[in-house]
């Protein structure tokens, strides 16, 4: 008997180790139950699987997640950044400044002064322009009409800004409006040492020029990254409002990406993308530096919102971004290079976002593609909706082009497209906007701008590939449309082929300037356009010869 119970409890204890050993086994294997897949379209509809190229354009794929980051820019100067303490966070933070710490705040704002101050300078320049003599005898002479050019007196205007040394050898960023048509430039630095400046370069459709004073050794500010900046974070100006040198307000980002229509419309490939402050900016301040607390630099003091010419809360950064760009292609090429999608976009409105499927509006929808152009050639095509930009969102028609803007032509970025209420990627290699299209200003060069046909249109005649790619016989390609202009108003759109006036077939730009010369102000034109794809409708519309 005593026997049987040794037994069972040998018996017992072999059990428990058993149950014990497949509990165990069990618990260490891979789930492998009925989980659902993520891997379906995003509408919930079935597509073709991700990565596999589908027929609704060329190079388009269904979104994917795991895609890479884009690659940085190289740059052409020295452009000077914060160090990164050892071991510390690598990715960019949220937040591009510092948070003031509990209790006093003053220390962070007194650092990030004394950091930014020795490298924003003052800039004093002389305006020369003609104003008519005032004739207080007007009925006790005789004057000949011809005479009045010859009597014209030449008159000088002082103007002052400010600007931002950015390399240790004397280069200066600035406004350009800040220098335009301006002689005589000095440099004052922060220590009171005095220089002669010159004009290096300076692009009027940024609205960022460059100069040179000779020095070595000089104080060059810290460059932060604006794509970091959040609205509501503390922020700092600097600069020489109403010729007060080396002044410092503080206050929040108010707001991102504003356009508020300050650059001359002229130009087709104008960039506004402000960054908005409340820290308080006035005449003067314009060239000089937007830091975070930090004291790094993260834009560039440009404009205010006002009715009486002074500070009223609203001022304008460019981001330092966008703007380090524009330098290091007029120190690199003596111009600046602009990279396009060869597209005309429009916003999206709440209506068009619900009838497309969307939650909300969002991104920049294509109006048209230029023929041959890099949307055209990925396959891209009219109603498609950018929605991302290499993984950034674009969350307005400025934003898209900000984005654009601040790559080389020749870059390859990928797109992330909403069409037919599904996402899709496409890799697009940028082009570069024609060089006309893009006015380069260097320091000496007395060229005039181009001057605009009086319909506000640029045209040019067509390949043999791009007639048949659009399925036409002839006509003129619409590349560029003055903002206001005659042609504007009647709906003529770029990247848009006029085919005919009143019933005139067109083939040559000659063609098109032999009707206009015999076109008197006040004839209504009728232009038969065509939209810039295969399938683009016919459109009839009038034209006013002003």
């Amino acid at each position: 008997m005593e026997n049987l119970k040794k037994l069972a409890v040998l018996l017992s204890g072999v059990a428990v180790v058993v149950l014990m050993a497949w509990v165990l086994t069990v618990a260490t294997q891979s789930p492998t139950g009925n989980m659902a897949r993520s891997d379906r379209s995003i509408s919930g509809s079935q597509g073709p699987a991700q990565g596999v190229e589908d027929a609704t354009g060329s190079g388009f794929r269904e979104y994917r997640t795991d895609r890479q980051e884009p690659r940085p820019g190289a740059d052409s100067i020295a452009w000077r950044s914060s160090e990164r303490p050892e071991g510390g966070e690598k990715e960019t933070p949220r937040i591009s400044g510092t948070y003031p710490p509990i209790g006093n705040p003053n220390h962070v704002f007194v650092n990030a002064a004394r950091r930014i101050l020795p490298t924003v300078v003052s800039i004093h320049s002389m305006r020369r322009f003609k104003h008519p003599p005032i004739d207080f005898l007007p009925f006790f002479r005789d004057r000949d009409p011809d005479e009045g050019d010859d009597e014209d007196n030449e008159m000088e205007s002082p103007g002052s800004g400010s600007g931002i040394l950015i390399s240790p050898d004397g280069y200066i960023m600035t406004n350009y409006h800040v220098v335009e048509d301006a002689s005589d430039l000095n440099v004052i630095l922060f220590d009171k040492r005095e220089y002669v400046a010159e004009l290096v370069g300076g692009d009027p459709t940024t609205d960022v020029a460059v100069l040179k004073i000779e020095g070595t050794a000089l104080p060059a500010a810290f460059i932060g990254n604006s794509d970091s900046v959040q609205i509501g974070e503390w922020v700092m100006a600097i600069g020489n409002p109403l010729n007060f040198t080396s002044t410092v307000t503080t206050g929040i980002v108010s707001a991102l990406g504003r356009n508020i229509n300050i650059i001359d419309t002229r130009y087709r490939y104008r960039v506004e993308n402000f960054i908005q402050t409340d820290a308080v900016i006035n005449p003067g301040n314009s060239g000089g530096a937007l830091v975070n607390l930090n004291g790094e630099v993260i834009g560039m003091n440009t404009a205010i919102a006002t009715r009486n010419g002074y500070y009223q809360g609203y001022g304008f950064a460019i981001p330092v971004n966008l703007a380090k760009k524009v330098v290091d292609d007029i120190l690199r090429y003596g111009r600046v290079r602009r990279a396009i999608l060869g597209v005309v976009i429009q916003p999206v409105d709440d209506e068009e976002a619900k009838r497309e499927g969307m939650t909300r509006p969002m991104g920049a929808r294509i109006e048209s593609t230029g023929p041959g152009s890099p949307a055209d050639k990925a396959g891209m095509q009219r109603g498609d909706i950018i929605l991302a930009v290499d993984g950034e969102s674009v969350n307005s028609v400025n934003d898209l082009q900000i984005k654009i803007a601040q790559h080389q032509p020749g870059d390859t970025v990928t797109l992330l497209v909403w069409r037919d209420r599904r996402k899709w990627e496409v890799d697009v290699e940028l082009g570069e906007a024609p060089a006309a299209s893009v006015p380069a200003v260097r320091g000496n060069d007395d060229e005039e701008a181009p001057e605009f046909d009086n319909l506000g249109i640029s045209l040019r005649g067509l390949s043999a590939d791009e007639k048949e790619r659009y399925n036409v016989t002839g006509g003129l390609l619409i590349e560029s449309v003055t903002t206001g202009s005659p042609a504007e108003k009647a709906g003529v759109i770029p990247f848009s082929i006029l085919v005919s006036i009143d019933g005139n077939n067109l083939n040559t730009v000659e063609e098109f300037d032999h009707i206009l010369e015999y076109s008197e102000s006040g004839k209504v034109l009728k232009f038969k356009v065509k939209e810039g794809s295969r399938r683009g409708e016919f459109q009839l519309l009038l034209v006013e010869v002003p």
